[in-house]
């Protein structure tokens, strides 16, 4: 039988040059980085995301986007343009399960 899937992006980032230890909302740019992600958020294009418990680096889900689009999407991310984090990955994500 055949499983329903969804389509979405996954994109990993690590701390970059700037990033100054602690949460991110402790690091330089933080307000302008917020309100990008508010906007993915209300273009329906953020799913979730978070940093990692160790701080060492985050972890975004997107939808409605491709890959090549994501790669044009986060460089224009504060956070990617002031060195607080620096593209790791964007893989596509093939979900079975979405509960």
């Amino acid at each position: 039988m055949a499983r329903a899937r969804t389509v979405r992006v996954v994109v990993r980032f690590r701390a970059g040059p700037t990033w100054t230890g602690g949460p991110p909302e402790d690091q330089p740019g933080w307000n302008e980085h917020a309100a990008f992600i508010d906007e993915l958020v209300a273009r329906g294009t953020m799913v979730m995301g978070g940093p990692f418990a160790d701080n060492s680096g985050s972890l975004i889900v997107l939808q409605n986007v491709g890959e090549q689009e994501v790669h044009d999407l986060v460089v224009a991310d504060p956070f990617i343009a002031n060195g607080v984090f620096v593209l790791e990955d964007v893989r596509a994500w093939n979900v079975y399960v979405d509960n």
